[in-house]
């Protein structure tokens, strides 16, 4: 049925980028056909029979071989697919801003996990900890933060929001309060090896950031 396969495909562009199907919002005769036709098919089949649990599909599909590869390079593969729509690699993607503000407080150590309550202006509030979702999105006066980050239409369905390079995100990034304050919490962290060597302080701040350990050109590249 139609249903469940345009599920399936908004969760599998959730989760790589892009869906089977490029146009969430034209999923039909008209739009381009699926890249996995016969995954898109299964997925659907089993969502149904796992009672249609979203749970239970991310757990899926987080625990495959697909979407816990690298993102290394092959040339060969690349000369095949350069747009990597056979997934022979992991896409490297960019952060909405939702995940990027929670990101930095993370880092931080200021992230305020607390679930459910009332919404936040992060406007008035800039210094509120909140998890971005719960922050109050205002139809006609949508931030410009926001805005500038490519932040969907609030007054209609989007099923992919689109990625633009401006200005005002650099901007953001090296001047926002927010982004200062967690830079100066970073390094305040009582697991930030203040008297030790450079080598030492680079490769906390990697791992700390990235979450994996880092690599020598990497460390050297931070020096």
């Amino acid at each position: 049925p139609l249903t469940p396969r345009v599920m399936m495909n908004r969760v599998w562009q959730h989760h790589f980028g892009e869906g089977f199907v490029t146009t969430p919002d034209d999923f039909g005769t008209m739009s381009e056909p699926p890249s996995h036709p016969e995954l898109l098919d299964y997925l659907a089949a089993r969502f149904q029979q796992d009672g249609w649990s979203l749970k239970a599909m991310h757990r899926l599909i987080m625990l495959s071989a697909v979407y816990q590869q690298t993102t290394d390079d092959n040339p060969r593969y690349a000369q095949a697919d350069p747009n990597n729509r056979l997934l022979w690699r992991a896409n490297i993607r960019r952060l909405e801003f939702e995940t990027l503000r929670d990101s930095l407080l993370a880092i931080g150590g200021s992230l305020d996990g607390t679930m459910y309550g009332r919404p936040v202006d992060l406007e008035r509030n800039p210094e509120s900890r909140r998890r971005t979702v719960y922050g109050v999105i205002d139809r006609s006066d949508v931030l410009d933060v926001l805005v500038n980050f490519d932040f969907a239409n609030p007054d209609m369905p989007s099923g992919k929001r689109y990625e633009t390079s401006v200005p005002q995100q650099a901007l953001f990034l090296m001047n926002s309060p927010v982004v200062v304050e967690q830079a100066k919490k970073l390094v305040a962290l009582k697991e930030f090896p203040d008297a030790v060597s450079d080598e030492a302080r680079v490769q906390f701040l990697y791992e700390r950031i990235y979450q994996r350990p880092a690599r020598p050109e990497e460390i050297n590249l931070g020096l």
